[in-house]
């Protein structure tokens, strides 16, 4: 199946979704979501995001950091002990140095009472990897984050909340060697009471952090798809997945990063900072963050109100543009190559057509129209030939040709059919008041071998008409679309048509037995053809320039 349709659809609505002005601003769209738990992108609230170890360099730069500021405590409180008289305590600490465990090396790092503000912000990109599937199709769109510095939204995405940052600390035998050791054998009592796990401690840091995160964006695998059937089918979008792309970049905020902590004291207080910061700082706690971000959005009850909204706008865009008139129960046999979801697209055009709501309605479209007018329309000139008129050769010339009437039209469902080149539909004249198609014009009655001339008028009529019209459509999207006219057959039946022509100094009786022939017949109806396709670019104009304000019109609001 071809993806134009859908290519179509898309990039009329991605105007629309990154334009501040829609009803379908994507920002305003997503502050719209809950999930049935309560949960919410205004701001994403999450009770505990565990990031895990902090491995490699910066890890075990944290690690020793961490353990130089316990060591600092460890001294302090070992001075408190002396100071207090505890027993069996050496002379000093300089047999004793401290180094992270040898058994549970890294850091790691927790985050509590997480409030990620901003999400709502963002744009999306263009849709790729489109596929069909069974029932319509599949593709990625990319979503940008922090997309707009305006309407109230700062350009980037922050985290708040609570953090523990941990780290298992020993006491080993000074010195420190190139490889980890054990912790000392050599017991030491008392300091316990004063704080200090001799010679092992699991000790943490916690406090407020914030974080600023840019270069944020997530790739949303979507279907749309269509269900039911008959009368009954509708278009169904689902958010199939959401994953992060890129590698976003996680900023901590000092001024908002607080230390506590049963170890920490004013001595040791900045290196805990730094430890902070390298922490959120370190590519482990980037890459935890990124996937905790990916995982929420991409948990079950979001995934699912995504869907629903997705679905929703589509809706929303569709009953605005088409309304919402009843759908044809059978699509009949589409071209090789369409789908479920183009047969679905076009029953909805072919259902607006017969919706006196519709923008699309044949009577409301053509009366709208002014430049041209197409009621009535124009025609410059039709050649009736010469004929006989009381043995006399006289040739008959219509000019300012007008036909009205052409306002009471219809295209029927059935008249209508998707195929390989675009659209073939059937007006059909006449058929809501019954309303006469009348063509009007001046006539020109030449003496073929004198060359004098006779003037007068003509008024005809035809009785339900029809129109056989081969459209194109071409074009990026809605606000570039451009309606082509492939053909146009004018059908009349010649006894429903009637002649009546008026010229001074000849009989109207004659002139209307003359006039009424098969063969004259013929020749008006091909004349009225004719006239008709000369005006094919002003028509398709037309068409073009309703179809273009109706859908800019309907998706404005």
């Amino acid at each position: 199946m071809t993806t134009a349709l859908v290519d179509f659809v898309y990039a009329t609505m991605h105007k629309r979704v990154n334009n501040p002005d829609s009803p379908y601003w994507l920002p305003k769209i997503l502050e719209q979501i809950r999930t049935p738990d309560g949960h919410s992108l205004s701001p994403l609230e999450v009770d505990a995001w565990p990031l895990g170890a902090l491995s490699g360099e910066q890890g075990e730069t944290i690690a020793g950091t961490i353990a130089d500021a316990w060591w600092i405590f460890v001294k302090r409180a070992f001075k408190k002990a002396k100071d207090a008289g505890v027993p069996d305590l050496p002379k000093d600490l300089s047999a004793f140095i401290s180094q992270r465990s040898d058994t549970d090396q890294y850091p790691t790092l927790a985050l509590s009472k997480v409030t990620v503000a901003g999400l709502p912000n963002a744009s999306v990109g263009d849709l790729t990897g489109l596929a069909p599937t069974e029932n319509g199709y599949r593709g990625t769109v990319r979503v940008k984050a922090a997309a707009y510095d305006s309407h109230g939204y700062q350009p980037q995405v922050t985290i708040d909340g609570r953090y523990q940052l941990d780290q298992h600390v020993i006491v080993i035998d000074a010195p420190r060697t190139a490889g980890l050791k054990p912790p000392t054998r050599t017991v030491l009592k008392g300091l316990d009471a004063y704080g200090v796990d001799w010679p092992s401690q699991q000790i943490e840091g916690r406090g407020q952090f914030r974080v600023a995160v840019t270069d944020l964006a997530f790739d949303v695998r979507l279907s749309i798809e269509v269900t039911g059937t008959g009368a009954g089918r509708t278009a169904k979008a689902t958010v199939e997945s959401i994953a992060t792309v890129g590698a976003p970049v996680f900023t901590l905020d000092q001024g908002h990063l607080t230390i506590e902590g049963d170890t920490i004291s004013d001595l040791n207080k900045q290196i805990w900072i730094q430890s902070a910061v390298t922490a959120f700082n370190s590519p482990d706690a980037a890459k935890a963050l990124t996937a905790k971000l990916a995982a929420a959005l991409d948990a079950d009850d979001f995934r699912t109100r995504f869907s629903a909204s997705v679905t929703e706008q589509l809706d929303k865009a569709l009953d605005n543009v088409f309304g919402t008139g009843t759908l044809p129960a059978a699509s009949g046999r589409p071209p090789t190559g369409d789908g479920p979801l183009e047969v679905y697209l076009f029953d909805r055009v072919r259902a607006s057509l017969n919706d006196t709501g519709s923008g699309f309605y044949p009577p409301t479209v053509v009366k709208s129209s002014s430049d041209p007018k197409l009621d009535p329309l124009s025609i410059d000139t039709i050649d009736l030939g010469d004929q006989q008129v009381l043995g006399v050769p006289v040739n008959f010339k219509l000019n300012d040709v007008t036909v009205s009437g052409i306002s009471d039209v219809l295209i029927p469902v059935e008249d209508a059919a998707l195929v390989s080149e675009g659209v073939d539909a059937t007006l059909r004249f006449g058929r809501i008041s019954q309303t006469l198609l009348t063509v009007k014009a001046t006539v020109v009655a030449t003496f073929v071998k004198s060359g004098d001339q006779l003037h007068g008028t003509m008024n005809t009529t035809a009785q339900q008409p029809s129109v056989a019209l081969g459209l194109s459509f071409s074009g990026p999207d809605a606000d570039d679309l451009t309606i082509g006219l492939r053909s146009l057959t004018v059908g009349v039946d010649p006894a429903h048509l009637d002649i009546n022509v008026h010229v001074d100094q000849l009989p109207d009786k004659v002139l209307h037995d003359i006039l009424n022939t098969a063969e004259i017949k013929a020749g008006f109806i091909q004349g009225v053809q004719d006239g008709a396709v000369q005006r094919k670019d002003d028509i398709a104009k037309a068409l073009t320039d309703n179809a273009r304000k109706v859908i800019a019109e309907k998706l404005s609001g």
